[in-house]
């Protein structure tokens, strides 16, 4: 059963037998141990958010029209469905209740944000903090997390800048402790726009390849991560790490939206988003490429829970069967999710989930 945090020490043991502590990724494929999924709690921004008409051109249109219609709602009270009565919240619960089976099946240990009412978010940020939402769905972007280092993100997406409250008593619990470092990047003011100077990162930007660290960097302005977070992150990890600015097409939000690594040497690619080419990290890869018409349907942003498997989602529009056969081709378990309302919302898999621990 997943839950929001435990007492429990759990640790990575190496080839070597030293400790590396309860939080610790090294890659983006190795075996999956301890994971955070999202909840179905959230708030979505009015339409006196400035930076809101901007950001929904990294949906397609249809979903654009949604949001608008739904614009300074709870997801409780968006129906989606006039006949059933069914609303955006219990679509979404019902799609990480299968997630979580599927990965506890996997012997992945799960756990939960501590949800996050829109009293709680007035008592925490003031009630003007609810002109731009928030959103627990998707874990990935207040957190980056490479090898024992854990680092909270200072996020463009002002839908987002709150969400970090709800992971707190897990950080509390699992980064209090020597074997991890956990620092915060500089936090700019809740409410209003950031000049472009400062520096803004979100995990969905962030791709761990041992000691080589790829940071997207989106043309568009209102979403994602940019080259002054870029810099930051760089200059904090030092010369133990490569890190690599990977500037990508304004149609995408996040490079784990064009690219996904199921193992070392494999990666599933769009190579039209990448306005530079394909980062050198990817050399003489095994490439499963995408058309760049397909990345708003997020077909590329799987997870990987080891070498040899792999969850993936789909939904009404791209049943994502081309990825699915040219894993199975490879020797790849593929573990097919219907996640339709989480793709509505711009996320798939890996942005509703924050790997904890990985074991090489």
């Amino acid at each position: 059963m997943s839950q929001h945090y435990s007492n429990q020490k759990d640790e990575s043991i190496n080839e070597t037998g030293k400790s590396k502590g309860p939080v610790y990724i090294g890659s983006e494929y190795g075996r999956l141990k301890e994971v955070i999924v999202g909840e179905a709690s959230g708030f979505n921004p009015s339409l006196q958010a400035a930076w809101l008409q901007e950001a929904l051109k990294v949906l397609p249109v249809a979903e654009q029209k949604i949001a608008i219609e739904n614009a300074g709602r709870s997801w409780d009270a968006c129906i989606v469905d006039a006949e059933s009565g069914v609303t955006e919240a219990e679509l979404l619960r019902a799609e990480n209740d299968e997630f979580v089976k599927i990965l506890e099946s996997l012997d992945v240990k799960v756990y939960r944000p501590r949800w996050l009412s829109e009293e709680d978010v007035k008592i925490c940020f003031g009630g003007e903090a609810l002109i731009n939402g928030y959103s627990q769905d998707f874990p990935r972007d207040n957190l980056i997390i490479i090898g024992n280092q854990v680092i909270e993100a200072n996020l463009r997406t002002p839908l987002r800048r709150v969400d970090i409250e709800g992971l707190r008593p897990l950080l509390t619990e699992k980064c209090n402790v020597p074997a991890v470092k956990w620092a915060a990047m500089p936090h700019l003011p809740l409410l209003g726009d950031y000049a472009n100077d400062a520096p803004l990162l979100e995990g969905g930007d962030v791709m761990v390849l041992c000691k080589t660290i790829l940071v997207g960097n989106s043309e568009n302005a209102a979403v994602g991560s940019n080259e002054m977070g870029y810099l930051w992150l760089k200059n904090y990890l030092g010369r133990d790490y490569e890190v690599v600015r990977v500037p990508l097409c304004d149609t995408v939000l996040h490079l784990d939206c064009a690219l996904s690594v199921p193992r070392k040497g494999l990666a599933i690619v769009c190579p039209d988003a990448f306005i530079e080419g394909l980062p050198e990290a990817l050399k003489d890869w095994d490439l499963i490429e995408v058309g760049i018409e397909k990345l708003k349907y997020l077909v590329i942003n799987g997870l990987p829970i080891d070498a040899n498997t792999y969850i993936m989602g789909y939904n009404e529009n791209e049943d994502n069967h081309e990825i699915k056969a040219a894993l199975e081709k490879r020797g790849i378990t593929v573990y097919p999710i219907f996640f339709g309302a989480h793709n509505a919302q711009g996320g798939s898999l890996r942005c509703a989930t924050q790997a904890l621990l990985r074991q090489d």
